[in-house]
C-alpha cells in the first residue's frame, strides 16, 4: 500500500511567553529562524511579552503563531484594541500544507474580547483568502504627542465580532514601539 500524501493532523497549543520553557521558546525561535531566513531573536525580543499558538504534528512543533495586543486608531475615532498578530512561521518542509492556516482559524476563536485583528504581511494570500483586508488609508506611529508618517508599511486587518464599522480609507495609527512599527 502506497503512503498517504496527506498531512498527519495538527494539534494546536496555546500558552503565554512566561510560560514557553526554555526549550520550546528555543525550538519556536529555530522554526521561525527557518521559516524567515534570518535570526528572529531580535524580533522577539521587540515584542515582548504575548500568546502564542504552537501547531504539532505528531508532538513536534511544526507551526506557529503569536499575537500581541496593541491599540489601533482610525482617525476621529478611538483607539481599537487590537490582536496583533506576529511570527506565523511553518518550517519549510511543512509550508503550504494548511498548518498556517489551521492556526489563523483558530487563533480568531480564541479573540472575540478584542477589537480588531491586525498584521503586516509577509505574504498577503495566504491571509487574504482567510478574510483579511488591507488597511487602504495612509498609516503612521503615534510616538512622545505626535504622529510620524510610515509610508512603506502595510496593514491588513480582520474584521471581529466587536469591530465596529471602518472607513480603510481613513488614516490609520498605532503606537510605537521599537523595531518594527507595524
Amino acid at each position: 500500500m502506497a503512503a498517504s500524501s496527506v498531512p498527519a493532523p495538527l494539534t494546536i497549543e496555546r500558552c503565554r511567553s512566561t510560560e514557553l520553557t526554555d526549550t520550546l521558546a528555543a525550538a519556536v525561535r529555530t522554526l521561525c529562524d527557518a521559516a524567515y531566513g534570518t535570526a528572529t531573536a531580535p524580533f522577539f525580543a521587540s515584542l515582548g511579552s504575548g500568546e502564542h499558538l504552537l501547531g504539532l504534528r505528531k508532538g513536534a512543533l511544526v507551526s506557529h503563531l503569536m499575537w500581541v495586543t496593541r491599540w489601533l486608531q482610525p482617525t476621529r475615532q478611538r483607539a481599537l484594541r487590537t490582536a496583533y498578530v506576529e511570527m506565523v512561521a511553518t518550517v519549510p518542509s511543512a509550508q503550504r500544507q494548511g498548518y498556517a492556516s489551521a492556526l489563523l482559524e483558530h487563533f480568531v476563536t480564541l479573540v472575540g474580547d478584542y477589537e480588531l485583528a491586525a498584521l503586516c504581511p509577509a505574504t498577503e494570500n495566504l491571509y487574504a483568502r482567510l478574510g483579511w483586508r488591507f488597511w487602504c488609508g495612509p498609516l503612521s506611529a503615534r510616538k512622545d504627542g505626535s504622529v510620524v508618517a510610515t509610508p512603506d508599511e502595510r496593514v491588513m486587518i480582520l474584521s471581529l465580532p466587536q469591530t465596529p464599522s471602518l472607513d480603510l480609507d481613513l488614516p490609520l495609527s498605532v503606537e510605537w514601539r521599537r523595531g518594527e512599527i507595524w
